[in-house]
């Protein structure tokens, strides 16, 4: 989730609104593949603020799926959390802050990236660059590219390629994928009054590819012994192929950016996927505690663990039997790894929506002694506030930009 945000009025015909329901597959799903990194930095997040595609998924902090640029297959992750899609370009500079020895050459994590030149030519005007809340950023230069996903092609792709870069990966990508709205393309540059580009979903829905609506279902790998990819998939232009509990659809409105009031904006635009959940519930061993408090928070893939109020999280990790503690050097909650779970669910939509246990005391990622396992929320004494990846391995979540507002169903045992 990037730190700025940016947003798109959109414009489609009626004909195309009518073609949109919650319950309607597509054929334009991708897989994806997860990865769960063991980098300590990414444990958190990566970033500072219908053809389904098969995602692949890489160990609770980011999924990965394969894009054509060009003539070229280039590995990336998903992020709802911002607009633009970079791939490093070679040769790159990669620089680097943390040595683990002295002479250490700096290793920014990146597997291979785009070779040669841009088909489409180079932008002149701006230059691009991006900051991210853990501290990494991305600097390099726009130009244009057929960007293709899943069979669907978006002609004459504005993208960037990045030479030069601080990074912490692990070698299984190469760039990043953004899937939010337009606005957020001209918020966070480095120039003031850098122009707004539509980011390729949204070049695909304008250029009548699909609908403009996409949506997402995340795998969990309970084990780190569990060999079997789990079903990960990014659909554009409806719903992906997996089964949901068609009861439990719920929507919620997609907010502008300025609800936020942390960012200070005061445009109504849309940036990213913000919504206002209705309550929050926690069922512990001896007793259920319903809050209504309401605040604005960020529907994010990129995001690993979900990042909430202390007023939430708190009463949470007491009632994990025995209760969850803090774990200096991690900056994080764990809970001894055989802990009686409480249930935790939000509720949107009139409806609850619970974190699997798995996902609340994830017990493949561990600390030194091996005994205590990490809590998939995190507290933070102000906003922005993000359901990630820990809640959305539970559901199926459909964005749908045309109608602004974002949709649920709960995801059957899997």
């Amino acid at each position: 989730m990037k730190s700025i945000l940016l947003a798109l009025s959109l414009a489609v015909t009626p004909s195309a609104a009518a073609s949109l329901h919650h319950d309607l597959p597509t054929p334009n799903y991708i897989p994806m593949r997860r990865h769960e990194s063991k980098t300590p930095s990414t444990l958190l997040h990566k970033r500072s603020v219908t053809r389904p595609a098969n995602l692949t998924n890489v160990h609770d902090v980011y999924y990965i799926i394969d894009i054509t640029v060009g003539n070229q297959t280039i590995p990336v992750s998903i992020d709802t959390g911002s607009s633009d899609t970079w791939l490093v370009q070679e040769p790159y500079e990669c620089v680097s802050y943390f040595f683990p020895y002295p002479g250490a050459k700096p290793d920014c994590g990146l597997g291979t990236g785009f070779v040669g030149p841009l088909s489409g030519g180079n932008i002149t005007t701006h230059w691009f660059g991006r900051a991210y809340m853990d501290g990494t950023f991305v600097t390099g230069f726009f130009g244009y590219e057929d960007v293709t996903i899943g069979g669907l092609t978006a002609k004459h792709q504005q993208v960037a390629l990045v030479n030069y870069t601080f990074w912490q990966g692990d070698g299984r990508t190469s760039g990043l994928l953004g899937l939010a709205y337009p606005y957020m393309t001209g918020l966070d540059g480095p120039e003031e009054g850098q122009p707004a580009y539509d980011p390729v979903f949204t070049t695909m829905w304008k250029d009548k590819l699909i609908d403009p609506v996409f949506s997402i279902a995340l795998s969990r790998t309970n084990s780190e012994a569990e060999e079997q990819e789990k079903e990960s998939y990014l659909a554009l232009g409806g719903l992906p192929p997996v089964t949901v509990d068609e009861k439990t659809w719920a929507k919620s409105e997609i907010r502008g950016i300025d609800a936020i009031p942390e960012w200070g904006f005061e445009t109504k635009e849309k940036g990213l996927y913000i919504i206002e959940p209705e309550g929050w519930v926690i069922d512990g061993k001896k007793n259920e505690t319903e809050t209504k408090t309401r605040f604005p928070v960020l529907i994010d893939v990129g995001a690993t663990l979900s990042i909430l109020p202390k007023s939430i999280v708190n009463p949470l990790y007491a009632a994990f039997d025995p209760p969850a503690i803090y774990i200096s050097g991690t900056g994080l909650f764990f809970a001894p790894c055989n802990a009686t779970v409480p249930k935790f669910g939000v509720k949107i939509g009139g409806r609850t929506f619970s974190f699997a246990p798995e996902d609340l005391l994830r017990q493949t990622v561990r600390d030194r002694s091996g005994e205590y396992c990490r809590v998939g929320v995190t507290d933070v004494s102000s906003g922005p506030y993000v359901l990630g990846v820990s809640w959305l391995t539970s559901v199926v979540a459909v964005f749908d930009v045309f109608n602004s507002e974002m949709r649920f169903a709960s995801r059957i045992e899997y």
